[in-house]
């Protein structure tokens, strides 16, 4: 851990450089104790640590949240290479991804960390050291979270690291999760966190994330062995705050609609996220993450190997599974073509295999179910430009026509118009960046989350109307019954792309049914899903960072390395 609990004195006060003036002050010849004497800077090294989520979120971090599940999985042909993050075969404890969301998570920590130790030598108002310190503590517990429910019990560390440190012990999981209710009840009672934000503040926490994120810990925590007994009634009544403090909105398209305009990045279902800037030169890690992600590799395709509009560079490195693809009602708006694309258009004209095709022809056809011979027939005639029929039993053969890549549908609920094509501005290989921002909480997981607590305390009546609200939002058919199925089944279709859905399953026991049932990379390694060794239920800790501390940190059970 020591290698960026080091990071701050460099990174925040390089950051401080950049400015307008041409009077610039070289302040990275001052160290950060020179440097944070006031208000000003305090709330300069507040911000640094918002800065925090950006890599938190955007990153190889999300292979630990979608790999290994059901509604996602690994692009690629079906064949016996191993990537275990997805497929529970193996899991290097080198994996960089088991690295990142390890290290990011720590940064954003330790950034808090720093800022609330400064902050208590520095004299500020008590409005201004109460509403950052209630902030800061909740982004702090955020991270934790994370990281317990991802690795069992880890270091608890609860103020700034100001030398280098090579020993840490895990604490245990009850012990984390002890510290992070503390940390948010702390938050909330203290009076420092808004009810409603002025619009300079919005993106900042609020009490609304707090008590979502203090619901969502004491729901997780109610199905462990260390449950408190008011943990899911507590749960339930901070859930529905949340939902009084950020009423859900009455219009999907306001919430991703980039397209025509509808989208509103600040309308009261954002209960929290990740904030970009319009001006490219702010925003170092851009959002285009997610907008590229859940894409085949369009840009070898012909047709669209210009890397440009409309599908620009793409990262495959995720494909919704196809359950979830063919799990929408026809009516159902998250399954038009605004946000989930079968019909694959050129950007450039071309022609291969016969068929020519101009800008914004069909070029490759995703149906939701196989075709008859007549049906492909007729829709050939209707789309001559045509080039391949790609149906749900396919998207892991590699087509010579797509130059040895797979195919399957775009998620297109992220899509970002404000990434541009490669220029002399942007190399090529460059991510081109976006300015969307990321949400992290919105009120229609807060009512999922209240539905699986209302079904948990055994109220099923009151769990299937806040489903069914979700669904009538989105002009899905009302269900007249509910499950915990239901509700993960709803939960995916509505939250693709945005919450952790490696730690939803494992909060309610059903990660390796539900992902041996519909991850065909799972079922191609495992006979069935009592096949997969418990183990997998916490990935490991990155073998980096128990060398680092002299063997101090000790592994989980079932991994390299681990005690026997």
């Amino acid at each position: 851990m020591n290698n960026y609990i080091k990071v701050f004195a460099t990174g925040f006060l390089g950051l401080v450089m950049v400015s307008c003036s041409l009077d610039e002050v070289n302040y990275s010849a001052e160290t950060s104790e020179e440097y944070i004497k006031g208000e000003t800077q305090y709330e300069e090294l507040v911000s640094a640590t918002y800065m925090k989520l950006r890599p938190l979120i955007s990153s190889t971090t999300t292979d630990l949240m979608w790999y290994g599940t059901d509604i996602y999985s690994r692009t690629g042909e079906m064949s016996d290479a191993q990537v275990g993050i997805d497929d529970y075969s193996y899991i290097n404890t080198s994996d960089a991804s088991v690295y990142d969301f390890w290290c990011k998570n720590y940064d954003l920590i330790n950034q808090a960390n720093t800022a609330m130790t400064r902050g208590e030598n520095l004299d500020l108002s008590e409005d201004i050291r109460s509403k950052r310190t209630a902030e800061l503590l909740a982004l702090r517990a955020y991270a934790y979270f994370n990281l317990v429910e991802t690795y069992g019990g880890v270091p608890l560390l609860l103020s700034e690291v100001t030398e280098p440190t090579f020993s840490f012990t895990r604490a245990s999981e009850e012990e984390v999760y002890k510290q992070i209710v503390t940390d948010l009840e702390t938050a909330i009672q203290s009076n420092g966190l808004d009810e409603a934000l002025a619009a300079d503040d919005f993106g900042r926490v609020d009490m609304g994330m707090a008590k979502h994120l203090l619901g969502k810990i004491l729901l997780t925590r109610s199905y462990k062995s260390f449950a408190q007994s008011d943990d899911l009634s507590r749960a339930i009544t901070y859930f529905k705050d949340v939902i009084a403090l950020h009423p859900m909105v009455d219009n999907w398209d306001i919430l991703f609609d980039t397209q025509t305009g509808t989208y509103q990045y600040n309308n009261s279902e954002v209960i929290f996220s990740v904030r970009y800037s319009s001006n490219q030169l702010y925003n170092s890690e851009g959002s285009s993450g997610l907008y590229q992600h859940f894409h085949p590799s369009i840009d070898r395709f012909p047709g669209n190997a210009h890397r440009g509009a409309p599908y620009w560079r793409c990262d495959p490195s995720y494909r919704a599974n196809e359950d979830y693809l063919a799990s929408f009602e026809d009516q159902d708006i998250r399954n038009s073509s605004k946000y989930l694309v079968r019909e694959i258009v050129a950007g450039v004209a071309g022609s291969v295999d016969g068929h020519t095709f101009d800008v914004g022809d069909v070029v490759i056809y995703c149906p939701k179910y196989e075709m008859s011979d007549a049906e492909i027939s007729q829709y050939q005639e209707q789309h001559p430009s045509v080039y391949l029929i790609c149906f749900p039993d396919q998207y892991n053969i590699l087509f010579p026509i797509l130059n040895q890549s797979v195919c399957y549908p775009l998620v297109y609920k992220f899509y970002d118009p404000e990434v541009t094509e490669y220029t002399g501005n942007v190399s090529e290989g460059e991510d081109p960046r976006g300015s969307r921002d990321i949400y992290i909480f919105r009120t229609a997981e807060t009512k999922l989350l209240l539905a699986e607590a209302y079904l948990k305390n055994n109220e099923p009546a009151k769990a299937l109307s806040e489903v069914n609200d979700i669904r009538r939002r989105v002009n899905a058919s009302a269900l007249s019954s509910v499950d915990l199925d239901v509700i993960l089944d709803e939960s995916g279709r509505e939250l693709f792309g945005e919450a952790n859905r490696w730690m939803d399953l494992k909060r309610t026991g059903k990660l390796f049914e539900r992902a041996y049932k519909y991850n065909k990379f799972i079922q191609r390694h495992h006979s069935s899903a009592d096949d997969i060794a418990d183990y997998f239920l916490l990935r490991p800790i990155p073998q980096t960072e128990i060398d680092r501390s002299n063997k101090t940190l000790t592994q989980n059970p079932g991994y390299a390395g681990a005690a026997e």
